[in-house]
């Protein structure tokens, strides 16, 4: 099972997060995102749900909506929250992969807050399989021991969002040993070397790889 969370971000273009969105079973869209879909004439599948607390939505689009939208009115928590919160409710962790698009752009508050999620997000749903998909690569939230897919040149950056947390890593270019990263620039940039790299951490952190090689 593959569902899709759609934000409020910038839409995306490339291939990678589109086909996330064509191919997912069931999409479960922000409701301001769903706003800006009527900008650029971009039918969701047969299968969606539009979750929000209703601020982005004219009375018109939660009408002809019906029971596709669900509004939730607490403000403790982004809409982002909120619709991962209603499809981990629905959808088991077991075999359902979770994909997030259209999280990243426009304000940068909201981008940093929602890449932040990812690791909120896999202390909430333990052994959630969860990323999110941007126009320029992917982001996971990363605790322990993992193997990661990957081809020569493909540029890879960690970000601790832990407190003297440490990340040991094999294949990458520049090797890290118990480093532990004071700034979240500090283990940027870096590369991997074959078509696979191991990170081992004692604390959250985030990944991200590009989709492309660096030329």
């Amino acid at each position: 099972m593959r569902v899709a969370i759609l934000a409020a971000g910038d839409f995306p273009t490339r291939p990678e997060p589109m086909a996330s969105l064509h191919e997912a079973d069931f999409v479960v869209c922000c409701d301001s995102a769903y706003a800006t879909l009527h900008t650029i004439n971009y039918p969701l599948p047969t299968n969606f749900i539009v979750i929000g607390d209703g601020d982005s939505l004219p009375v018109s689009d939660k009408d002809a909506l019906g029971d596709r939208y669900l509004q939730v009115d607490e403000q403790d928590y982004n809409d982002l929250h909120k619709a991962m919160l209603w499809a981990t409710t629905h959808y088991p962790l077991s075999t359902t992969h979770f994909t997030i698009v259209g999280a990243t752009g426009k304000r940068e508050d909201h981008t940093l807050g929602n890449i932040a999620y990812l690791v909120t997000f896999a202390e909430e749903y333990p052994g959630i399989e969860l990323e999110m998909l941007t126009d320029y690569g992917r982001l996971c939230a990363l605790r322990g021991r993992r193997r990661f897919d990957s081809f020569p040149r493909q540029q890879v950056s960690i970000f601790a969002m832990d407190a003297d947390a440490a990340v040991t890593s094999q294949g990458l270019r520049w090797q890290l040993t118990d480093f532990r990263p004071a700034r979240w620039w500090q283990a940027t940039l870096n590369e991997a070397t074959g078509n696979e790299f191991t990170l081992d951490t004692d604390g959250w952190m985030v990944v991200f790889q590009t989709y492309d090689p660096k030329v």
